[in-house]
């Protein structure tokens, strides 16, 4: 627990501290034995590494560089950098560091660092130095982040695919096809359910899009697989566009979790009760609003943030999100109405409704064009059940 708690501390500490390594990259003439490749890290147990990460790697020890290109870097420091992350504005930044330096953090957090070299002339090596050096430059250096669509990773698949004049070819057969970004998240996010049912409930009906092999690439780990099957030439002449892949740093797997299924488990416990209590109300014919206040309060505000998130925002993937069926805002003002005893026979109404919507919802959970996350169905059962007792007895 203690390492988690100074892995967290180091890393917000690092991100106060993220500046661009140099004021400005110096012009630098790649000698022959310079080097490009393709940096893909594992995933990390903390949230904010679960992803994983990829960068750019440029060695010639000849002038004396050794340099990793980062796009996945931003500045802490930003007064609005939380109300930009909220509101999907925030801007990324391309940083430069040595290798020694981007190493640390890994080392610490005990992740894998697996380097790919790329097949260039001499040429292309300086073209993509020259390329990244301008896009450095600190009116190029920031740009709006999109988690699914302009990321660490496609900005470096995008860098090489642009500037290396050789075609590159992926040969896709490397990639399962047919998944959609919601199905290429999960695995992820196994060993963490509740963040696993958080990405879930954000993610709009677009994430259920099935993905094109080229947009499989917003992920490193699919990056990585994807050009380590690339080729790379002109017309018929053609080669391997990467070397097999080495690791340069040894890391440790992620724990599996002992409770994969913790929500849906927690839940089932909250519908269990709310059907004990249920019960309990019909005997002595009187609802319990003590636990209807508690639980529409709770998915009420749920409702508030999966609608700021749609309407509020800038994140695209969050947007039309069908979990908005059961959880709205709505149930706020349907718990005030629930208190306040003049507006009591308005909540009835309004939760006879609500039961049947609970129902319809239900129904249709598995065949609506969202997936939407398993473990809350018992919560939507637990508001049918609820919202029945409510009209009842209102």
């Amino acid at each position: 627990m203690k390492r988690k708690v100074f892995a967290i501390l180091l890393f917000v500490f690092m991100l106060l501290l993220v500046k661009p390594f140099y004021g400005q990259l110096p012009q630098v003439m790649l000698t022959d034995s310079a080097k490009v490749s393709l940096l893909t890290c594992s995933q990390g147990e903390e949230l904010y590494s679960i992803f994983g990460h990829s960068a750019i790697r440029i060695v010639d020890p000849v002038v004396g560089v050794d340099w990793v290109f980062n796009y996945g870097t931003f500045d802490f420091s930003d007064p609005n950098f939380y109300s930009n992350f909220v509101k999907g504005k925030l801007n990324y930044i391309l940083s430069v560091s040595s290798y020694k330096n981007f190493q640390y953090t890994y080392v610490f957090e005990g992740r894998y660092i697996y380097e790919q070299k790329l097949n260039l002339h001499q040429h292309e090596k300086q073209l993509l130095l020259d390329s990244l050096r301008i896009n450095y430059l600190p009116e190029n250096r920031y740009y709006l982040y999109d988690f699914l669509f302009d990321n660490c990773a496609t900005r470096i698949r995008d860098v090489f695919v642009d500037v290396i004049p050789r075609k590159v070819d992926f040969d896709y057969n490397s990639l399962k096809s047919g998944q959609s970004f919601r199905e290429l998240l999960m695995p992820n996010v196994i060993e963490k359910p509740w963040a696993k049912l958080g990405i879930n409930l954000l993610l709009g009906v677009s994430a259920d899009r099935q993905a094109e092999p080229w947009e499989y690439m917003f992920l490193p780990e699919h990056m990585q697989t994807a050009f380590g099957a690339a080729s790379i030439g002109v017309d018929s002449i053609t080669e391997v566009l990467m070397q097999p892949r080495v690791t340069l740093l040894n890391g440790t797997k992620i724990p599996r979790t002992r409770f994969r299924e913790a929500p849906l488990i927690v839940f089932i416990g909250l519908l269990l009760l709310v059907v004990m209590l249920s019960f309990f109300d019909v005997k002595r014919g009187r609802a319990s609003y003590w636990i209807d206040t508690i639980l529409f309060s709770l998915v009420g505000l749920l409702g508030v943030v999966i609608a700021f998130q749609w309407f509020g925002s800038n994140h695209a993937v969050m947007a039309n999100n069908y979990n908005l069926i059961w959880a709205h805002p709505l149930h706020l003002l349907a718990v005030v109405a629930l208190l306040v005893k003049r507006f009591r026979h308005l909540a009835k109404y309004y939760f006879g409704v609500n039961m049947l919507v609970m129902v319809l919802a239900m129904i249709f959970w598995f065949i609506l064009p969202q997936e939407l996350p398993f473990p809350m169905f018992p919560v939507v059962a637990a508001m049918a059940t609820r919202s029945a007792i409510i009209f009842r007895f209102n």
